[in-house]
């Protein structure tokens, strides 16, 4: 509560010249006034005949005040007949509407009484169309409340129910065709208080339909389709229409401007100047105007929920806890003649923030001996309802003598009396004295002055609603100043709250009890707050703004051994689902439960329909009293808003009870799942994840109870099973199948499984572990599942919704794709549901418990740049759109960005590792629903030849990633149209124009490798290298298949497993040639490690001697004279052969390679530095030539300089060769230098009988079969 705890009232104004006897005051009041009730008293206090009661409000807003007031006492009683018969509510409306007949006097009243609140006259025009038709809505109405009579009274007879049901449609109709005449464009504000009183009517006459209608012989879908397309709507449309246009009238009261000239309603104006009070009474026309159309307008709209008999079906015990002021009486005292009243000071001074219902217990003014201004401070002591803890308000001005006005629930008081005087030649205008009257007539008095003495003025304060129900006095308020050395108070006002307040929030034993979260003894203030009602919800609410401790209410309730048990239910408002623990204890039983609260609206203002319910705790009765503790206590951070508890009474068992609940709710999500009551088609939205959600409802139906209806559900939900996955183009979607990953199945990585010990999935689920990183390698390979949709499946320009359940993730990023990265979005998933999971006393978690996962909504908020979706996250748009690919959850034709993107919003999370085309996966966050993702993608024209198909994959590429996944799905959606069908059109011939990119530079890329490939081999069956043939020549082939573009898939590039990209065929066969190649030239090639790949592996070499790489090989080094490498070779004796060596030396000296046998026969190939210059390189850099394509010339200029670019081989190599007869069976090779660099890339040996007789050649097609290639074995290095 503000510090200066100040609040309004509403005046009743007697002039001070009356002619009653003086008496003390000051003291209890005398034999004479006790005798008296608090009407008596104020007609013996004030002289009518003078100066008017309520000279602030005329006798017309005093009827219409006290018309209203009635109807609201009325419907609020507890003896309300309301839900017992028909016309219940309309009985109690028509006397109190039209007191006398089809007379439109109350109505014209009304109409006059918003005109003066206001000061805006509504035309003749208007006034004659509205109150002509309410004349027709009289008439029709009081046959229907006839025909309802008779009905009553024999409600089996077939004419009374023909009666009623053509009355009522006769009714409704006139009604429905009525209202627009009472919201007439720009007189909506002073029409305002007819159009509610209207709307009432028309609610009550819809509840009256859906309540009894099946009774009255309406048929079963005629009375839904009256409670869901005419009484739920107009309850919104009426409710959102009444406080819109209140607050548009609050706008407009604010620059009313008081006509001090007007001393029959200001006569206090006579006697002081106007500045000191101008303010003041423009501000008290603005608080007449708050005070008066809430009663007129917003205390009835705030009953309009409990008309809706579904949910309220027996009656309702309601409390308007909203606190209405009467006006400000005193003056306002400037410095330096400064006068200006500003009107947010006022409302500062005078208007409470909000704050939970406050008990007063008393109030503390304080005086002083100033003879001009007496009234010096003031202070509060009260407390919270039901709390046993007072306290005390700041003072507000100075202490001085205390007076103490106590206050007694059982007898409040009803009205307050100011007493004000003037100074001299009207310079102030003091406060004197104060009254205060309770119900019984007693009276408290703070003051010297009197009631009723000259020169005085006495000002009686009190809502003027009539005498049956005042309001009760709750606060007071009042604005200090200082005069020099001299603190007063310079005015004051009260507040007053509803009679409908309870003090110590009982519960009724027969109805449902409303408790307003503002009745609650604690909150956290920390966390929790109380914030200003929208205006339809009678007072108002609190707020949980972040995770803590909420909020605690105390309620009593009865003995009583016909109720079994009370259900607790909430209304509330969140923009996001929020989790939050309620329990009760402090009585017989205490109990704790966590629920999840589903988001019911997307923020913003709070309209009817940003409220929903939902049901929690079930409190048992006991045959004794009780008092119990209820309370909240939020764990994330999510605006989640409290407008009541609602208690419900039950008289069945609490296990059958249960049972009906789990029955109902399980029938409710069946039926959800079809298009229609035959059940044979489901609906586009309805997810498979939803299925089995359904599914493990129909499960938790009790079979003692209802048997029977749970076997007819779980026929329907398996039904419903069947067509999920006949529909899902994805194989194995649920993975419930074992051949999961087989052919026609989910591809993986090693390590990911199908598991099913997890129960937020209905049985098996796929679980992804992070990426693995072998012990002995750099290399992270990325954990992966992929599935490709056949093109056969799909339909030409369709769009097919892509879903998924992701129970928890981190680091997981989903691609579905057809004309490229359609959508590409990073999930990480919070583990959050199994902990609101139950525990079985085995351990394990129960499903069927008190709590478990809803999904909240069909729209998600999964963010990505590469797929916008249309959600409810509360997040700014991104900035940045980097691609052309639009898919999101939007209807097809729906709203787009100027540029083709579909408006969307982003949830402001940090990108993640770059993708391979500088695009950033994006996370999902802060969303309604995390856990569920839903994307769409369309097809463009289906080709079965090129089978493009669609593509769905998930990926994990860190080590600290994971992922439990399920019930994964592509459907069709629905045909393209409009501009959905001429995007993906547009879309579909871009990816062909790239295609056609793509296939050239394939093109010239195959042809190249196939023309280094071919000139390798001696015929096309490349079974035999010609001699000619080198290593480099090999390497240099292999170079130019390893730049064969799109082998693997650029999503999951560098899985182990390899995933095949476009190109990955034809690589893969061009690569076996490459082996082919190798295993030929090791085959023929007598030296084992020829070409150092295995580093010193076979050779016997000094110290020093090593390998290293250079280009795509490996190449021998000597670097001093005395280094040597040396190898021993058994061949046949008496053979020629060929020694070839690629080398280069760098430096002064020689290097050379020695081949001799046993006889000491030798040849000797010795290379120098300058061999490159005289004799040319034989290795070199070579160009690589290309064949001519078919295709057109590639518009990449990148990739035509790369194509021409010059293949890197080895520089400044040469190959020498020599030839051998060796008479033994055993030579000998060895390799040396005598000074500088030697560096050796290749040494063969080839048996000349060999390549004569086709010794090597290989049987066969290599591209139908390659055999695999046995190659000598490597040894391990020795030292010489």
């Amino acid at each position: 509560m503000k510090q200066n705890y100040n609040d309004e009232y509403d005046i009743i104004d007697n002039g001070g010249r009356g002619d009653q006897s003086r008496y003390p005051l000051t003291n209890a009041p005398s034999a004479e006034l006790q005798d008296m009730n608090y009407i008596e008293w104020l007609d013996n206090c004030t002289l009518k005949e003078q100066v008017e009661l309520f000279r602030d409000t005329s006798t017309t807003v005093r009827d219409a005040l006290a018309t209203t007031a009635g109807i609201i006492t009325a419907l609020l009683s507890v003896s309300n007949p309301a839900a017992a018969a028909t016309a219940g509510i309309i009985t109690i409306l028509i006397p109190q509407l039209w007191p006398s007949g089809s007379d439109e006097v109350t109505w014209e009243k009304f109409m006059a009484a918003a005109e003066i609140l206001i000061q805006k006259q509504i035309t003749e025009a208007v006034r004659n169309k509205a109150l002509t038709e309410l004349e027709g809505v009289y008439r029709t109405i009081r046959l229907y409340q006839l025909a309802a009579e008779r009905w009553n009274q024999n409600k089996n007879d077939p004419q009374a129910q023909e009666s009623i049901r053509t009355q009522f449609r006769a009714t409704n109709t006139i009604i429905e065709f009525a209202m627009p005449s009472f919201r007439v464009a720009g007189f909506e504000v002073p029409l305002l208080n007819v159009y509610a009183e209207a709307a009432n009517l028309q609610l009550a006459l819809l509840r009256d339909a859906v309540k009894f209608g099946r009774d009255w012989g309406l048929p079963q879908d005629e009375v839904d389709d009256i409670y869901s397309e005419q009484l739920l709507p107009r309850i919104a449309e009426h409710t959102d229409h009444c406080v819109t246009y209140f607050n548009r009238g609050l706008e407009e009261a604010k620059k009313l401007k008081a006509n001090l000239n007007d001393y029959a309603r200001y006569p206090w104006a006579q006697y002081i100047n106007h500045s000191k009070i101008q303010g003041i009474e423009n501000w008290n026309l603005f608080n007449d105007y708050r005070r008066n159309m809430t009663i007129l307008v917003l205390d009835l709209v705030a009953l309009w929920p409990t008309y809706d008999p579904r949910r309220y079906s027996m009656v309702t015990k309601s409390e308007l806890t909203r606190e209405l002021y009467t006006s400000v009486r005193g003056a306002f005292y400037g410095h330096n003649n400064d006068y200006d009243q500003n009107f947010e000071e006022i409302e500062r001074n005078i208007i409470s923030p909000p704050h939970l219902v406050t008990w007063p217990i008393n109030f503390t003014v304080y005086t002083q001996n100033d003879y001009y201004y007496p009234m010096a401070g003031l202070q509060h002591k009260f407390n919270y309802t039901e709390s046993i803890v007072s306290l005390e308000s700041p003072v507000t001005g100075v202490t001085g003598t205390s007076n103490l006005i106590n206050f007694v629930t059982a007898d409040p008081f009803i009205l307050a009396v100011t007493i004000i005087g003037f100074g001299q030649l009207g310079t102030s205008l003091g406060i004197y004295a104060m009254s205060f009257g309770r119900k019984s007539g007693s009276i408290s008095h703070v003051g010297d002055i009197e009631i009723g003495t000259d020169d005085y003025l006495d000002i009686v304060d009190r809502i003027p609603v009539g005498d049956s129900t005042p309001n009760k006095l709750s606060w007071m308020s009042a604005a200090p100043t200082t005069l020099g050395s001299t603190t007063f108070l310079q005015y004051v006002s009260y507040a007053w709250r509803h009679p409908s307040v309870d003090s110590n929030n009982r519960i009724s034993i027969d109805k449902i009890t409303q408790i307003p979260a503002v009745k609650a003894f604690f909150i956290d203030d920390n966390h929790v707050k109380v914030i200003k009602g929208p205006g339809s919800t009678g007072g108002d609410l609190v707020a949980f703004s972040r995770e803590g401790y909420g909020l605690s209410i105390s309620v009593f309730i009865p003995g009583s051994d016909l109720v079994s048990f009370y259900r607790v239910r909430i209304r509330y408002a969140s923009s996001q689902s929020a989790k939050v623990t309620m329990g009760f204890g402090g009585g017989v039983e205490e109990s704790e439960s966590k629920f999840n609260f589903p988001a019911t609206y997307s923020g913003g203002n709070l309209t009817y329909n940003s409220f929903g319910y939902i049901n929690t705790l079930a409190i048992a009765s006991q045959s004794t009293a009780q008092t119990i503790e209820v309370y909240f206590r939020q764990y994330e951070e999510a605006e989640f808003i409290v407008d009541k508890l609602e208690f419900i009474p039950m008289e069945m068992s609490l296990e059958e009870y249960q049972a009906d609940q789990d029955l109902e709710k399980a029938r409710k999500a069946v039926n959800a799942l079809f298009t229609s009551d035959a059940k044979s088609e489901l609906k586009v939205n309805i997810t498979d994840y939803a299925v089995d959600q359904a599914a493990n409802l129909v499960e938790c139906v009790s079979e003692d109870f209802h048997a029977q209806e749970k076997r007819i559900l779980l026929d329907q939900v398996k039904f419903a099973k069947r067509l999920s996955q006949a529909r899902n183009l994805l194989n194995y979607g649920d993975f419930e199948s074992l051949d999961w990953s087989g052919e026609n199945g989910w591809r993986t990585s090693p390590h990911v499984h199908v598991a099913s010990d997890n129960p937020i999935f209905k049985g098996r689920y796929l679980h992804m572990p992070g990426a693995m990183s072998p012990q002995y390698s750099n290399n992270t390979y990325p954990t992966y599942a992929y599935q490709k949709v056949d093109e056969s499946k799909l339909k030409s320009y369709t769009r097919y919704l892509v879903r998924g359940f992701v129970g928890n993730s981190k680091d997981l990023e989903l691609l579905v794709e057809r004309y490229g990265k359609e959508v590409h979005v990073e999930m990480d998933v919070p583990n959050d549901i199994r902990s609101t999971l139950p525990m079985n006393e085995c351990g394990g978690f129960e499903r069927c418990g008190k709590v478990s996962y809803q999904a909240v909504s069909d729209h998600t908020c999964t963010c990505k740049d590469t797929a916008r979706m249309n959600t409810d996250c509360q997040c700014k748009d991104k900035i940045n759109h980097m691609t052309t690919g639009v898919y999101t959850s939007m209807p097809v034709g729906s709203a787009m960005y100027p540029d083709g993107y579909h408006a969307h919003k982003s949830c402001k999370c940090g990108d993640k590792t770059m993708y391979g085309n500088g695009k950033h996966p994006h996370k999902s966050c802060g969303c309604k629903d995390p856990h569920v993702f839903s994307y769409h993608i369309d097809t463009g024209c289906v080709d079965q030849e090129e089978n493009l198909g669609l593509w769905f994959a998930l990926k994990i590429a860190s080590e600290n990633g994971v992922a439990n996944i399920d019930n994964l799905e592509i459907i069709e959606a629905l045909p393209l149209t409009g501009e959905a069908l001429a995007r993906v059109k547009k879309r579909e011939h871009k990816w062909k124009q790239e295609m056609e990119q793509k296939r050239c530079k394939t093109e010239e890329a195959v042809q190249a490798a196939q023309t280094a490939i071919n000139t390798l081999f001696t015929n096309t069956q490349y079974n035999r290298l010609k001699f000619e043939t080198l290593f480099p020549h090999i390497l240099h082939a292999d170079e130019l298949v390893q730049r064969i573009p799109y082998v693997y898939h650029p999503f999951l590039l560098g899985a182990y497993p390899d995933v095949p990209g476009m190109n990955y065929d034809i690589f893969q066969q061009l690569s076996a040639l490459v082996n082919q190649a190798r295993g030929l030239y090791d085959m023929r090639n007598l030296v084992r490690n020829g070409t150092f790949s295995a580093g010193i592996g076979n050779w016997q070499v000094t110290d020093g001697v090593a390998t290293q790489p250079e280009g795509n090989t490996s190449v021998l080094i000597l670097r001093e004279w005395s280094d040597k490498a040396i190898q021993h070779l058994r061949i046949h004796a008496e053979r020629g052969y060929v020694l070839r060596v690629t080398a280069r030396k760098e430096g002064n000296g020689d290097g050379y390679v020695v081949i001799h046998d046993c006889d000491n026969q030798q040849e000797k190939l010795t290379f120098t530095a300058c061999d490159y210059t005289t004799m040319g390189s034989s290795t070199g850099t070579q160009t690589m030539m290309t064949s001519p394509t078919n295709c057109m010339p590639c518009n990449s200029t990148t990739w035509k300089e790369e194509m021409k670019a010059l293949v890197p081989m080895l520089s400044g190599y040469v190959t020498k060769t020599a030839e051998i007869f060796p008479d033994t069976d055993r030579i000998h090779i060895e390799i040396g230098e005598t000074e500088g660099t030697f560096k050796i890339e290749s040494v063969e040996l080839i048996c000349m009988e060999h390549m004569e007789e086709h010794a090597y050649d290989m049987e066969g097609d290599i591209e139908a079969n390659i055999p695999p290639i046995v190659r000598p074995p490597i040894m391990p290095p020795t030292n010489v």
